[in-house]
């Protein structure tokens, strides 16, 4: 101990070094303690509120609505790589298909409607003018004297369509045959009169002749209807085609045109023109479709389900009535037009003349001559061509003695006279590359994108 006590007092640097280290040592040990506690606290914090975040944060998977479905398929989910790519797909699936639908839709909307002549819609070429609405017009009504039929007997004849039996025909030939007959019964030279059973045998075989003729013309033609059931500035129509209820004509209805006029026509009235010749094909088709027996073939009139079109009216395009561009215009327009659209301004399809850029709606009032045992498949026929329905219905007895003595024979089912209001939807993807500029004026459409000139073409952009 003795000699501890010197050595210290020569020394005493070492212990205090020494004390001091450990010192250092404990306090550097607890704060490090306590520092990493605290890091480690925070740390944990940090790394649970991204977990958090993580677990809350999601994403909303959505497919498009699809026809028949009541709303949109939905998810809400965390990001998944695997929802990601199976929603794409199927979305693109969907999308694929819609655009299939339209398609065949668009395809099945248009049918056979073409212009009668290429080159003229929407604007002819630069010097063609006036040459391309006269070869239209040339087209739609005919050339007689060059033997060419018109548009419209075409659709008659598409329907295998024809007159009733010419009652100075049936005449001429029921007279002859009670000459050669009464020759028969009197002899050459014979001056008696003849008996009571002789003109009893002599009118039984004139009624079976009749008959026979009233037959064999029914068996001819599918439909009785000839150019006089056409709307025309003379506004004729067949005889008897009136009902008793309802049946006053469509005010400012459009006519057809029966023979080219002396001076071209604008491309506005051209069109016109064309848009109602469409809405006849489609008319005609419903009567085609009535009236294809199983066989796939149309019918011979007394089998048909339509006997006969007494009429048909055309309600002016809301386009008609648009104050633009009305030069060598004879639609009918103005504010009979306008009364007349007015007429079906509320449709019971639900679609409107004037709310919607997506398609047109066209109408028709259509007269004829029904089986009333067979009015289903009339219906039917609607419901298989295009999109048309029927907006109004009236219906009336017939007098098939009136009806007889004029030549039209339906056979022997009963007959209705009915008057069918129809509508029908045009799509604009296909008949909006077609209207000439003064049409999409009075629809409220942009003008036309100036076509490319070919000698400056457009400049290229960055690379």
């Amino acid at each position: 101990m003795k000699n501890i006590l010197p050595w210290l007092k020569k020394n005493w640097l070492i212990p205090t070094l020494c004390v001091l280290m450990l010192a250092v040592l404990g306090t550097t040990w607890w704060f490090s303690s306590a520092w990493n506690e605290r890091i480690r606290d925070e740390q944990q914090k940090t790394a649970g509120d991204l977990l958090t975040k993580v677990n809350n944060l999601k994403v909303t998977y959505a497919l498009p609505i699809v026809a028949g479905d009541p709303k949109a398929v939905e998810l809400s989910s965390p990001p998944n790589s695997v929802l990601t790519q199976k929603f794409a797909e199927r979305k693109k699936q969907l999308l694929d298909q819609r655009e299939s639908v339209v398609k065949v839709a668009e395809a099945f909307n248009k049918g056979d409607k073409k212009p009668l002549i290429d080159g003229l819609f929407p604007a002819p070429s630069p010097g063609q003018e006036q040459a391309k609405p006269l070869d239209f017009v040339q087209k739609l009504a005919g050339n007689p004297a060059q033997g060419t039929p018109s548009a419209y007997q075409g659709l008659l004849d598409s329907i295998r369509a024809g007159g009733p039996v010419v009652s100075s025909q049936l005449e001429a030939q029921l007279n002859d045959i009670l000459r050669r007959e009464t020759e028969k019964i009197k002899g050459n030279g014979g001056a008696r009169e003849l008996t009571a059973n002789e003109k009893e045998s002599l009118s039984r075989l004139l009624l079976d002749a009749r008959r026979a003729e009233y037959v064999r013309r029914a068996s001819e033609v599918s439909v009785y209807a000839d150019m006089r059931i056409f709307p025309s500035a003379g506004g004729s129509s067949a005889p008897g085609s009136g009902m008793s209820q309802g049946s006053a004509s469509i005010g400012g209805a459009n006519q057809i045109l029966l023979a080219a006029p002396a001076t071209p026509p604008n491309v506005r009235q051209t069109f016109l023109w064309q848009s109602d010749f469409w809405l006849l094909q489609d008319v005609f088709a419903i009567v085609r479709a009535a009236n294809t027996g199983d066989s796939g073939k149309l019918t011979s009139e007394r089998d048909s389900v339509v006997k006969r079109i007494e009429k048909i009216d055309i309600l002016p395009w809301r386009a008609q009535t648009a104050s633009e561009g009305i030069g060598n215009d004879v639609s009918g327009g103005g504010a009979a037009a306008s009364a007349a659209a007015g007429e079906f301004a509320t449709s019971i399809s639900g679609h409107s003349d004037s709310s919607s850029t997506e398609y047109d709606v066209r109408r028709a009032r259509v007269t004829m001559i029904v089986s009333s045992s067979r009015l289903p498949e009339l219906f039917n026929a609607v419901g298989r061509t295009n999109f048309a329905f029927i907006t109004g219905f009236a219906m009336e007895k017939v007098d098939g003695w009136q009806d007889l003595a004029e030549g039209y024979y339906y056979g022997d089912e009963s007959v209705v006279r009915v008057q069918l209001d129809l509508e029908f939807t045009w799509l604009r993807s296909w008949t909006e590359p077609l209207f000439p500029d003064a049409i999409r004026k009075g629809l409220g459409l942009p003008d036309r994108a100036p076509p490319a000139d070919a000698s400056h073409p457009p400049a290229e952009g960055p690379k």
